[in-house]
């Protein structure tokens, strides 16, 4: 079973070329693949124009939706009901009630055009520090830093140990999405609001044990997933890819 997420750029490569589409879309209607639709992929797409189309696309390739991660737990969940994707229980609660009615694309229209979404001033600056403390002090004390709970005395007192084992699966793959992130970022670098749309992609690719990730090419360059699955325990680490048409040929390829 291939399961593949798929980034905001690809998603909408879809809308912009009809023969892509058709390609996907056939190679997709195996029983072999799954599709999900990221919360990363909504936060994006709130943004952009055209939602109606792009409703009809990912309703026709999207199996699954993948809700906004939660800051802790061992398990991540996966629902087929796009009114998961609504990170706001109470909004959540009334739009299943206005929608109720609706098909499948009619709901995912309307939580598009009844949603808005904008990184609150502090991410901007918790961003900055962040990316001066790794510079400073090296990402083994600001992982220390951001997972402070589970620090541990040794026994003669003198030093601070991160007990990892103890962290639980989605803290630990959103913490060290972040972290890594953190380590590529140049000093003058300004945060990039974009950036969180595609570290939730980037997180709930491997917490949703998902094996094919198509992502930005800057993201596969500096071997984000990797580095991030190398610190995991038998982390699952999926196959990443910066190009369409090879994703889509391995697709085709593994189901003669």
């Amino acid at each position: 079973m291939n399961k593949v997420i798929l980034d905001t750029n690809y998603w909408i490569a879809l809308k912009k070329d009809p023969n892509l589409f058709k390609e996907f879309y056939e190679v997709c209607a195996s029983d072999d693949v799954r599709v999900y639709f990221s919360y990363g992929n909504f936060i994006d797409l709130v943004k952009a124009d055209e939602q109606d189309i792009m409703s009809k696309i990912i309703v026709g390739i999207a199996d699954y939706c993948l809700p906004p991660t939660p800051t802790d737990g061992d398990e991540y969940p996966i629902s087929s009901n796009p009114i998961s994707i609504i990170p706001d229980d109470e909004f959540r609660r009334f739009a299943a009630e206005q929608t109720r009615h609706l098909g499948m694309v009619e709901t995912l229209q309307y939580i598009f055009r009844s949603s808005d979404w904008e990184p609150v001033d502090e991410f901007y600056t918790s961003i900055e520090e962040y990316r001066d403390l790794i510079q400073e002090y090296g990402y083994e004390n600001l992982k220390g830093l951001a997972f402070k709970d589970h620090l541990k005395e040794q026994e003669d007192g003198d030093q601070l140990v991160l007990h990892q084992h103890e962290l639980d699966i989605v803290e630990l793959v959103k913490g060290e999405v972040y972290l890594q992130r953190f380590q590529e970022m140049d000093s003058n670098e300004k945060p990039d609001a974009n950036d969180i749309a595609d570290l939730e992609i980037c997180t709930q690719a491997i917490l949703s044990d998902c094996n094919m990730l198509l992502l930005e090419s800057k993201w596969v360059n500096i071997e984000l997933i990797d580095k991030v699955v190398e610190t995991i325990e038998d982390g699952i680490k999926p196959r990443v890819y910066d190009d369409f048409d090879a994703a889509i040929s391995d697709l085709k390829d593994e189901r003669k």
